[in-house]
């Protein structure tokens, strides 16, 4: 296979490359804010060399997957998949999360691992107004590398929610996003209990433009598998083999010792009965292995630059957490009672 083929469309039909829509500085989180939390780290060199590649078996799959409402897939060509995403999930998300504080918010909670200090806000009104869309065109004529390619910063893939996959670390490069959470429980004004996490129950939440996940999203894997059936399509990762959750063709929870070292495994699946390689997000890993670690296919260096424009946006998370500080919602005008039993007025935070 041509190596062009592996590259993402950008605006010339015969180079491609990924298109994303939002830009981040990427050098300025790590060097400035080497600690922050969730915007995925890891190395993103990339040395590979694709071998004869397989029979297109993937375009059926694709087309017959369970793409949400927030995403729009189309397919220019018998080996290319381009999609466009809102940057919404297709699931109603929680209605708090916690984000870095910045250095006027309150700070509520402090993750258990890096213990980055966390700040209260708002879905509604601090994260969704944030959220944008990005568009991606891959090949789907995936080939095994000679070696692995390091899933770096950004989105090293797309679910069905319409929303990015990343991979397990935070920034420092070695953290398990999914093992480094904090949680802030409190009583609105309406006398409703909340708790409002970094990463919620479906492991995914925003790093100020996108949303995204770190481990096996739960809500997301709901639309399409029962309890004790067998995992089904909800993703393709950037060199074009599909995303999985953590269960095989009968329905057994598949373990990490039956992965490669990319969370990888060949074996059969309900799209692919005979059996294909594909990625496989583990369930209750909050290890390295709660997400894709590296590529098994070719990933060029122009699709790793232009993922990591997703990577994080300094300026829209700490402005999440500093406008949540005098933002007038529906709580305006009352009282939140604190989880230690205090009280304090709603605008407050």
């Amino acid at each position: 296979m041509n190596a062009k083929r592996t590259r993402m469309l950008l605006g010339d039909a015969t180079a491609f490359s990924v298109r994303i829509r939002h830009v981040c500085l990427v050098t300025a989180c790590f060097t400035t804010f080497p600690w922050l939390a969730g915007c995925g780290g890891g190395s993103n060199s990339s040395t590979t060399t694709t071998t004869t590649p397989s029979t297109n078996q993937y375009v059926t799959a694709y087309k017959s997957a369970s793409w949400g409402s927030t995403v729009t897939v189309t397919y220019p060509s018998s080996c290319e998949m381009t999609i466009t995403t809102t940057g919404k999930p297709n699931y109603t998300p929680n209605a708090y999360y916690l984000a870095p504080a910045s250095g006027s918010a309150t700070v509520v909670a402090y993750t258990s691992q890096t213990k980055t200090a966390m700040a209260l806000i708002s879905y509604a009104d601090d994260i969704a107004p944030a959220l944008k869309g990005s568009t991606a065109t891959i090949n789907i004529c995936p080939a095994k590398a000679s070696s692995t390619t390091a899933a770096g910063l950004g989105a090293i893939g797309y679910l069905i929610s319409g929303t990015a996959m990343f991979n397990p670390y935070e920034a420092d490069a070695t953290t398990a996003a999914v093992a480094d959470n904090a949680s802030y429980t409190f009583t609105d004004s309406n006398g409703v209990s909340q708790t409002a996490y970094f990463l919620d129950q479906c492991n995914t939440h925003s790093n100020g433009s996108t949303w995204h996940a770190h481990g096996n999203p739960g809500c997301v894997t709901s639309q399409v598998d029962t309890a004790t059936g067998p995992s089904h399509i909800i993703g393709v990762a950037l060199d074009g083999f599909p995303i999985y959750g953590g269960r095989d063709i009968n329905g057994n929870t598949i373990q990490v010792s039956q992965l490669d070292a990319c969370n990888g495994i060949t074996s059969a699946t309900p799209e692919f009965p005979s059996g294909t390689y594909h990625y496989v997000l583990p369930i209750g890993v909050t290890t390295k292995n709660a997400s894709i670690n590296c590529f098994t296919g070719t990933v060029t260096q122009e699709t790793m630059a232009a993922a990591r424009k997703l990577a994080c946006n300094m300026k829209a998370m700490f402005a999440m957490a500093h406008g949540a500080k005098g933002r007038k919602d529906d709580m305006a005008g009352g009282w939140m009672k604190m989880s230690d039993g205090s009280v304090m007025p709603a605008g407050s935070m």
